[in-house]
């Protein structure tokens, strides 16, 4: 019982640890950010085909060149680029990908532009995330957890002694 209680408990840890990564890669959304996974190699290499990004609603005006938008493609899709150019009598956004050798064909309208990208990206975690949200690994890990909480032996005597008053 003893071996069988140590396995859970580590499974277990190993389960909370996938919890606090989940929370720390999602700790952004608390300041009004929303996140994309970035799917191609067109913004390689400061963001990376799997990596994580973050991005905020921000007005026509706060937009200029260099900064990296994330845009609206249709279909639920979205790209994230570069701003090579801003035209704002058209209220629209000349981009490319930082890997791609040439602009975009068509120019980015305001009304697509989902919002400004912080700087970074945290490389990788679009995989986990995929992964990890998937049936396949949250009904086992919730079973661990569960299996974990039934094997914990209750500590009787912090029952039995109440504390001196």
């Amino acid at each position: 019982m003893n071996v069988l209680l140590a396995m859970f408990k580590g499974l277990a840890y190993a389960v909370y640890g996938v919890i606090l990564l989940c929370l720390l890669i999602g700790a952004p959304m608390l300041l009004g950010y929303h996140s994309a996974m970035v799917i191609s190699g067109s913004m390689e290499p400061n963001y990376p085909v799997g990596s994580i990004t973050y991005y905020k609603q921000t007005a026509f005006e706060n937009i200029q060149e260099g900064d990296v938008i994330t845009f609206d493609l249709g279909e639920t899709s979205l790209a994230t680029h570069r701003v090579v150019a801003v035209n704002a009598a058209d209220q629209t956004f000349t981009t490319k990908g930082d890997a791609n050798e040439t602009q975009d064909v068509n120019p980015v309208a305001y009304s697509k532009v989902e919002g400004k990208t912080i700087g970074f990206a945290i490389p990788y975690a679009g995989y986990f995330v995929t992964y990890v949200k998937s049936m396949t690994v949250i009904i086992p890990c919730a079973a661990i957890l569960i299996i974990d909480l039934l094997l914990t032996p209750k500590d009787k005597k912090k029952d039995e002694n109440p504390v001196p008053q």
